[in-house]
């Protein structure tokens, strides 16, 4: 018969038991000192991450509800965002110059509006060929190049459409290339020294004119606009108040000959108005009432002193 004590248990008892859990074991069996730290270490770790892992996750919420309810996430959105293009500016990649070449008629502001360069652009992350395309769209740029120069530049090079004349039609002005094609509306000052064509298909022939009257810098220099009149001939409108009727064809020889009558007579500031110089064969004036008036006056005049010289 066997006898039970504090220290012994019933036969069948073990079976009874649950199996304790590891985390509730203090020593292992047979294990070394080193072994016996290395588990406890581990089970109180187990123990724990559970904790630091709400822990954070608690923090975190906790920053996150305090940001958004303070207007301040979207700034440390776009901090995070941006992250790549602040660390690359940190490292010595943030674009500081930008190098032109035959940039003339577009503004630095337009080229750099263009390329999409800011304060904190980086290099490593500039779109060359989206800033192509964009400066492409702008109607005074024929081509563009654009090219990164590491660590921190950008280099342009352009060909700009000249701008050769305006040209007013249906309403509105526009900017006129040397071939006729129109390269933007007409809404900066700097383009305002530009001769001015007036009419439909203006445009198109614009350029026989100009070359023209460049041949007759008097006239040029005079002319403030010339208007194609039935998409056949030109009338010149100088800042002087005459109009010029120009033949439709032979126009660059009658502005020489016009050319040859101012310097020699000053056409212009004898009352005139008009000027008609469709026939080859002479050139006819229109006087102001006032200038038509004093000229029959002298005429009176001299037509007197012809017969009184006569009589005598």
């Amino acid at each position: 018969m066997f006898k039970t004590g504090p220290n012994m248990r019933k036969v069948g008892e073990n079976a009874r038991q649950p199996r304790p859990d590891l985390d509730d074991v203090h020593e292992v069996i047979g294990a070394s000192r080193w072994s016996s730290f290395r588990f406890r270490f581990e089970r109180i770790v187990r123990r724990r991450r559970v904790g630091v892992a709400l822990s954070a996750l608690l923090y975190a919420a906790t920053g996150l509800a305090g940001m958004i309810e303070g207007g301040h996430w979207p700034a440390v959105r776009h901090e995070i965002e941006n992250l790549h293009i602040t660390v690359a500016n940190a490292v010595g990649f943030r674009v500081v110059a930008v190098a032109t070449e035959g940039q003339n008629a577009l503004t630095d502001d337009e080229v750099l509006l263009a390329l999409g360069v800011k304060d904190d652009t980086a290099l490593p992350f500039l779109d060359v060929k989206a800033a192509r395309e964009r400066l492409m769209a702008n109607p005074l740029v024929a081509d563009a190049t654009v090219r990164k120069l590491y660590p921190d530049r950008v280099t342009v090079h352009l060909v700009e459409r000249k701008p050769f004349a305006l040209w007013q039609h249906d309403g509105k002005v526009q900017i006129l290339a040397a071939d006729g094609t129109p390269i933007d509306e007409f809404r900066d000052s700097r383009f305002a020294h530009l001769p001015l064509v007036v009419g439909p298909s203006a445009n198109l022939k614009a350029g026989a004119l100009l070359e023209a009257l460049a041949a007759a810098p008097l006239i040029r220099e005079q002319t403030y606009a010339a208007v194609l009149v039935a998409e056949r001939r030109w009338n010149l409108r100088l800042r002087s108040g005459v109009e010029v009727k120009l033949p439709e064809l032979g126009f660059a020889a009658a502005l020489t000959r016009l050319e040859e009558v101012q310097t020699r007579d000053d056409l212009f500031g004898k009352g005139v108005t008009a000027i008609d110089l469709r026939d080859p064969k002479r050139l006819v004036v229109r006087l102001t009432p006032e200038a038509a008036e004093t000229l029959a006056e002298a005429e009176k005049a001299a037509e007197k002193a012809r017969k009184k010289a006569g009589g005598a």
